[in-house]
């Protein structure tokens, strides 16, 4: 064996839980990042949300040539850039682990010397990633652009807008790791999406049945359902308004360390 074969080799120290993890996290890099799809997912994010909310601030300043009231652009991108992210990362993500139980992958994988917390935190991690930055950070950044030159909202404060990006990321996350969480507990792809789809409808729904269910809602990151009386607190962090409740953020942080643990309690404990 050549002294140049001998260089490619690196010795793995990992052990305990993170066995395998470092070989997960570049199986699963490669195929989001040499690959087509992360600038496919990247067109599609820009088509559904930069395309939508550059038609909502060309109506607003529309509207404000003519003396008259646009659509409530900051609002809408709660809808474009939150709501149907969420509805999106549902579709994106619910074969990630049905699937590859379901194909062999998983078993094939857990065959190899890596540990099961390892499979799950490395699927959730570099899809949370790439998801994160094609559907959340691009447009977001793209849509700062837009607003500052061709709004009449102008240029909002960096740090605000920065702060409110986060609760879209946060609320982004929130989907993905919920979702992740029911791909271990069930065995279908319709089962999953299923689920995900009756918990958001309740969130979005629900607060006009139960008020309460509001302050625990990750939808009031992004978006509110009574933009007279409050904001949203990615809303507040844009326009500087006072924030109506932190209880949905703390709620929101809560719910994901809990979808995480039972993950990977759940698949530590399943047969293939």
């Amino acid at each position: 064996m050549s002294a140049n074969t001998l260089g490619q080799f690196q010795p793995v120290n990992e052990k305990g839980w993170k066995r395998g993890l470092g070989n997960l996290l570049r199986g699963e890099w490669s195929s989001w990042f040499k690959s087509p799809r992360w600038w496919k997912h990247i067109l599609m994010w820009f088509s559904i949300v930069n395309v939508m909310m550059g038609t909502m601030v060309y109506a607003s300043a529309d509207a404000a040539r003519k003396g008259s009231e646009g659509p409530p652009v900051l609002f809408m991108y709660g809808i474009f850039g939150g709501m149907f992210v969420a509805i999106g990362v549902m579709i994106i993500m619910q074969r990630v682990m049905v699937g590859e139980k379901e194909h062999g992958t998983a078993a094939w994988v857990l065959s190899k010397p890596v540990t099961r917390t390892a499979f799950v935190v490395s699927r959730l991690v570099v899809n949370s990633v790439a998801i994160l930055l094609t559907s959340v950070i691009v447009p977001g950044v793209i849509l700062y652009l837009t607003l500052g030159l061709f709004s009449k909202i102008g240029w909002l404060s960096p740090l605000g807008f920065a702060a409110a990006l986060l609760m879209f990321a946060l609320h982004t996350f929130y989907w993905i790791a919920f979702v992740v969480m029911m791909g271990t507990l069930l065995e279908s792809t319709s089962g999953v999406i299923g689920v995900s789809m009756i918990l958001f409808s309740t969130f979005w729904y629900g607060p006009t049945v139960v008020p309460g269910l509001i302050y625990i809602s990750p939808l009031l990151l992004i978006f509110t359902p009574s933009p007279d009386l409050f904001n949203s607190l990615s809303g507040s962090f844009m326009t500087g308004d006072p924030v109506f409740s932190w209880l949905p953020l703390i709620s929101a942080v809560l719910s994901f360390v809990i979808f995480i643990a039972v993950a990977i309690w759940r698949f530590n404990r399943q047969e293939f």
